[in-house]
């Protein structure tokens, strides 16, 4: 059968957080029990504070009907045809009387219409990825008789920017949406959410496939977008397509990962003008399609974005990244037979990182680099960098119960460069597990 591509409705802004409206009409506020049936007018959009969620707004007329009910209630969308009922959770309300009454809530589950398989295609926004007007679409190759013939990888919403993702049958398309770069102009200024991108996925054979399938890809490259990036992003209006192009699916869902409001692209370990981060992902799924390193990979991504949020100091970051380095290393080491649970365990945090990285070929960063660590590792006689990352990081958790431990001073200078030096090792650690194909160094 012949394959068109999806054509989906794109979703631009001209402004960070400016609302999305996905439904605006008359509904029906209806009870568990389907005895209390109200009618009113909702909107339906997603908002952005204190993260992306879909929220609703009821309003209706009358005394108040909802205070002597159970709080789960149906909201009934009579516009739509067929007409469709959401769950929903209510969050607060205000009343005037015999005046016009505000209910406001949230989505309890995700709301689907339409069918959940045989999907050619799954198409879905991304919030506050960074900018690019490259594009990796087009490859070479030689022919028989060696001449050198362009391959055209990709052509859907031909977009300036547009990134080619394929891995294990997948292909995924990641492209920038018009307009992006002044809205991220504006994100750079003010801060907050933005969509700034649109991502397609479907099967490199044309193959069908259900909607949890979709699922799983979408959660893992989001994951992998947001360590690009530094912090979480989040997809958002998931739509599916058959493969003459026809969409046959929507869904409003609250994402599961609470994306994070816009910060500097300073966070990123690689630049919006590099095609690095494709060659990056294959080494990344790998290691996620493992059983023995997802949750070992989800940890330590999480520590590692979380860890970068050191607005009230640095202490929580050196305990996460302390944390990442020693789970790797032992996931690491463990499998592949480098060495067992009990001699792991009878190794010091700085003799299980030093062997981790003996391995990976990462090479000890120099303390002579941070001046202030550097006097207090030749004070105390800490070996080198590592050693200086365990001490701090026992000095930060455990109590000041021996002369030696109150005789140490942490000041935040300090702690600035333990977290460089640790948030170092751990990106170069995770880079080399995912087979970066560059030089770290």
């Amino acid at each position: 059968m012949s394959y068109l591509l999806p054509i989906p409705k794109v979703i631009y802004q001209k402004f960070p957080n400016q609302l999305i409206f996905l439904y605006r009409g008359f509904t029906e506020l209806i009870s568990e029990d389907d005895q209390n049936i109200i009618e009113g007018k909702s909107i339906i959009q997603i908002t952005w504070y204190p993260f992306p969620k879909i929220t609703i707004k009821f309003t209706y007329r009358g005394e108040d009907r909802t205070s002597d009910s159970s709080n789960n209630f149906e909201l009934k969308l009579t516009e739509l045809i067929p007409q469709y009922r959401l769950p929903i959770d209510i969050t607060g309300a205000t009343y005037y009387g015999t005046g016009k009454n505000e209910i406001f809530g949230v989505l309890a589950k995700p709301f689907i219409q339409g069918q959940t398989d045989k999907l050619s295609s799954l198409v879905f926004h991304i919030t506050n990825f960074w900018w690019f007007n490259i594009s990796n679409t087009y490859d070479f190759d030689v022919d028989e008789k060696g001449n050198e013939i362009e391959i055209h990888r990709e052509g859907w919403l031909v977009f300036d920017g547009e990134f080619v993702f394929d891995y294990d049958n997948w292909h995924i398309v990641l492209g920038t949406l018009d307009d992006s770069f002044e809205l991220q102009e504006k994100l750079d200024a003010q801060g907050g959410y933005g969509i700034t991108h649109i991502c397609k996925i479907e099967h490199l054979d044309s193959k069908e496939f259900k909607l949890d399938e979709g699922y799983e890809i979408i959660n893992a490259f989001v994951y992998y977008l947001s360590f690009v990036r530094g912090f979480w992003i989040a997809p958002l209006l998931v739509s599916g397509f058959d493969y003459k192009g026809n969409q046959i699916l929507e869904e409003w869902r609250t994402p599961e990962i609470q994306a994070d409001s816009w910060q500097s692209v300073d966070y990123s370990w690689t630049t919006n003008d590099c095609t690095e981060i494709i060659s990056v992902f294959p080494g990344f799924m790998k290691k996620w399609q493992d059983s023995t390193w997802k949750e070992v990979i989800q940890n330590a991504i999480q520590w590692y974005i979380e860890s970068l949020k050191h607005f009230n100091g640095y202490n929580t970051s050196v305990i996460l990244l302390q944390a990442a380095l020693e789970k790797l290393a032992w996931t690491y080491l463990n499998n592949n037979n480098c060495l067992s649970s009990n001699g792991f365990q009878r190794l010091t945090f700085d003799d299980k990182i030093r062997l981790f990285l003996q391995y990976l070929q990462i090479p000890i960063i120099n303390l002579e680099e941070n001046s202030e660590l550097n006097k207090l590792s030749r004070q105390f006689n800490w070996k080198d960098s590592i050693n200086a990352i365990g001490e701090v990081r026992n000095l930060i958790v455990h109590p000041k119960v021996t002369k030696n431990s109150g005789q140490v001073e942490i000041s935040e200078i300090i702690l600035h460069e333990v977290f460089t030096i640790a948030n170092r090792y751990l990106l170069q650690c995770l880079l080399k597990i995912f087979e970066y194909p560059y030089n770290l160094y």
